[in-house]
């Protein structure tokens, strides 16, 4: 009801979309994000022929500026903020510029929710019903069967006390009659629980889109600096962190990945060339921290530690102290010893100590 209420009223809002901050992004590629209807039916049918609706979901999904799309979650929204007047102005002027847009961006969506999200959402309820449909048909035949016995049995002795010449209250076909009814009844039941047990997915609809500006693109828009502004310019000293991890890897000849959105405990993966691969593995895993210089601890998280831990040899915590636009690069190897409590979520470290408990792989 709140899915169709929102529909029914905000539809023409929801396609012309919105114009949306990632203030967490700091990159420099646009995106945009698809909100998806994605509904699930099974066989059961209903008066007016449709088949029924037994789930729905708005789920999002995210095309990059290079046409690779990906899973968006549940509400990815709730981390942006709407854009300013003007930012709004600066992205207006740059949007002509940016053909990929125009592209058959819905057709890709469309596509990728098909081969993604349905076959999620499907595998999840479809588990559901089918637990909910061994449960109940298990609980209808033994009670349909039990009661069928029983009238079955009543017709029995019903008979034998008409043919030893009394009158029951009654009659033995009355009796086969509820049996047979009830076997009729539990035929039906079953029947209706196969329908229920098959469910299948409708085609994806698209209900509406935003355009996602990471900050560091916003930044260029609006002709500013990447490197920090101020010392509690967060977002840019992290930036500044990563472009300067990904240029040392790409230096050193190892082929690097931001992975970072996706929270695998690691921000980096980097591919090592197979000429150069030792049996370690083929990828090097790097933690990126960056911090203001002068910094004096930094801040791991828990999940950050066990990741370390259990690739002790392929994981590197690299500490960027960052100045301006310039940045003073530590790659750390083996930096925790033990795993944190359960209870911990993460863990402040004194830099000078990791310096001195590390082994310092590199510098620059």
């Amino acid at each position: 009801a709140v899915l169709n209420l929102t529909w029914e009223r905000l539809q023409d809002a929801m396609r012309r979309g919105a114009i949306f901050i990632d203030e967490d992004d700091y990159g420099t590629e646009a995106r945009l994000l698809f909100y998806m209807e994605s509904s699930l039916q099974d066989g059961v049918i209903l008066p007016d022929g449709k088949r029924r609706l037994i789930s729905r979901q708005v789920r999002f999904v995210e095309l990059k500026e290079s046409g690779a799309a990906c899973n968006g979650g549940y509400a990815p929204y709730l981390d942006y903020r709407p854009c300013e007047k003007e930012e709004y102005e600066a992205i207006r002027a740059w949007l002509p510029t940016q053909a990929w847009l125009t592209q058959d961006v819905e057709r890709i969506a469309t596509d990728y929710a098909i081969r993604h999200i349905l076959p999620e959402h499907l595998s999840e309820v479809g588990k559901k019903r089918q637990e909910l449909v061994d449960r109940t048909l298990k609980q209808v035949q033994k009670r349909m069967h039990a009661e069928i016995q029983y009238w079955d049995c009543e017709a029995m002795r019903l008979r034998e006390l008409e043919n030893a010449g009394k009158k029951p209250r009654h009659s033995s076909a009355v009796a086969h009659r509820r049996a047979d009814d009830l076997s009729d009844r539990l035929e039906r039941r079953e029947e209706e629980l196969a329908r229920e047990r098959v469910v299948s997915s409708l085609p994806p609809v698209i209900t509406g889109g935003s355009l996602v500006i990471p900050k560091g693109l916003l930044r260029r828009l609006m002709g500013g600096s990447l490197a920090p502004a101020k010392t509690g310019d967060r977002q840019a000293i992290e930036y500044a962190a990563m472009n300067a991890v990904m240029n040392i890897e790409r230096a050193l000849g190892y082929l690097p990945k931001d992975v970072s959105a996706d929270k695998k405990g690691y921000d980096i993966e980097s591919a090592i060339p197979e000429e150069r691969q030792d049996g370690t593995g083929s990828l090097r895993f790097i933690e990126v921290k960056g911090r203001v210089k002068g910094a004096k601890t930094v801040t791991v998280s828990r999940n950050e530690i066990l990741t370390a831990l259990n690739k002790e040899e392929t994981f590197y915590l690299a500490v960027v102290e960052v100045d301006g636009n310039h940045t003073r690069t530590v790659y750390l190897r083996h930096p925790f010893r033990t795993s944190p409590d359960f209870t911990i979520a993460s863990i402040n470290y004194k830099l000078e100590d990791l310096y001195t408990s590390s082994e310092i792989v590199y510098e620059e």
